[in-house]
């Protein structure tokens, strides 16, 4: 009984902000239970930055010897050398893995708040980087990527949607929010942590022209974990934008991918999912903030 009244504790609302996401958050297993609590930041980060470097490396193993089997690339790469890794880390660990990177089970409220959040914020994310993606002139490597990853047909689309939809989402959500951003709010104030970790997210996907689209997705998903503490919210968030852009891939064209040409969403929509957009983020503030384990 002691364990489920833990659980399902809320935090104090914004006018008294209890502990965030990144913040020790002692349960019932004792202060110094969570790796974030027994393991210096600095050696974290290394980790974290360890990951990373091994996934790119591992991705461009498998995306240069096995091109006609692309869809290894976008999940392999994720599993092995963030996923796993990030499993053995959290033995160290008295919380274990679920509660030691604040899985926690969704309520039905907030779970539709963050879908009218993440479908009012693909327009306007849109319209934002289409303005820095006129400035670049396309990336021929980038290009050439995209349509290698554009479904040739349904089983295509399938195997593509499990990498960047359902594997992407998790190991990236897991690293960057999961895992920096809590590392970062040990340090510094949880929206200034919030804004860091979407920067790094961004840049981490190497494209100038998204760079800025990107970050504002990042700084969105880390304000989803930071209000909630629970990090499905900002992966089922991270799914549901990726799946949008899978489908808008598969029904584009190979010419129209290759002429790059950016087309500006209709200003009115985007307006008015703007309006929605922040309705619903201000909805989301009202609540009361969770602390995550």
């Amino acid at each position: 009984m002691q364990d489920q009244r833990d659980d399902n504790r809320e935090a104090p609302g914004p006018e008294e902000p209890g502990p965030g996401p990144g913040e020790p958050a002692f349960g019932p297993a004792g202060p110094g239970a969570g790796i974030f609590d027994r393991i210096n930041n600095y050696l974290l980060l290394v980790y974290a930055f360890a990951c990373l470097l091994m996934n790119y490396s591992l991705a461009g193993l498998l995306y240069f010897n096995f091109n006609t089997m692309i869809f290894l690339s976008l999940a392999l790469p994720g599993i092995f050398s963030i996923l796993v890794p990030f499993y053995f880390l959290s033995r160290r660990s008295m919380l274990g893995f679920a509660r030691e990177f604040s899985f926690a089970r969704p309520d039905l409220k907030t779970s539709g708040l963050v879908l009218v959040i993440m479908a009012a914020a693909i327009l306007p994310v849109e319209a934002f980087s289409s303005v820095f993606e006129r400035m670049w002139a396309p990336d021929a490597d980038y290009t050439s990527f995209i349509l290698s990853i554009k479904p040739k047909g349904p089983g295509s689309f399938i195997l593509v949607a499990i990498g960047i939809v359902l594997v992407a989402a998790v190991t990236e959500e897991l690293l960057f929010r999961g895992f920096i951003q809590r590392i970062f709010q040990r340090n510094m104030s949880g929206p200034l942590a919030v804004v860091l970790a979407g920067i790094l997210f961004s840049l981490s996907h190497f494209n100038p022209p998204v760079i800025p689209g990107v970050a504002a997705l990042g700084v969105l998903f880390g304000y989803l974990f930071y209000r909630t503490g629970n990090l499905w919210y900002p992966i089922a968030g991270h799914a549901i934008y990726n799946l949008v852009m899978l489908v808008r891939l598969n029904e584009t064209t190979e010419e129209e991918i290759v002429a790059a040409k950016v087309v500006a969403p209709d200003m009115v929509w985007t307006f008015f999912s703007l309006a929605v957009l922040v309705s619903a983020l201000w909805l989301l503030h009202r609540m009361p903030r969770r602390s995550g384990q």
